[in-house]
């Protein structure tokens, strides 16, 4: 019987998967700027909103994903199910999910220094601007 009953959750979790299509739900471009200018080569880092705000940026450590801004100052983020976002196609159904990300950078010493808050719900394809003030930036006085 209890072979039976592990056979049944195997068969139960193949098919779970194989309804549920894991892909890229949506994209947000952060344009890293100091006064009106791109700054490639800095560090951004991913937060989702947990319910508790802003005040779990505090700490780089605890970011979910993290790119580099490239020569023309954007930070490519693709996000996925199901880490960022819900599926949007369970079983053949068509879902939608939101949800608010944080994309922040820190200075040499690690604190944070530029924040921007971004909503995104399926589907998306978001630009956004970073405005890091003067400093140092990722450890680089840029």
């Amino acid at each position: 019987m209890k072979k039976i009953q592990i056979l049944l959750a195997a068969l139960v979790a193949v098919m779970m998967c194989s309804c549920v299509g894991f892909k890229t739900e949506a994209t947000v471009n952060i344009k890293v700027v100091r006064n009106g200018q791109p700054l490639s080569g800095v560090t951004v880092y991913k937060f989702k909103d947990n319910g508790l705000g802003a005040g779990t940026t505090l700490d780089k450590s605890t970011a979910s994903g993290s790119a580099v801004s490239d020569g023309g100052g954007i930070a490519h983020f693709e996000l996925k199910s199901p880490d960022d976002l819900d599926p949007s196609n369970v079983a053949g159904l068509e879902l939608n999910d939101a949800a608010t990300f944080y994309f922040c950078t820190y200075d040499a010493e690690g604190t944070r220094n530029a924040i921007v808050t971004v909503p995104v719900s399926t589907g998306d394809n978001l630009t956004r601007t970073l405005e890091v003030p003067e400093g140092l930036v990722n450890g680089n006085d840029e």
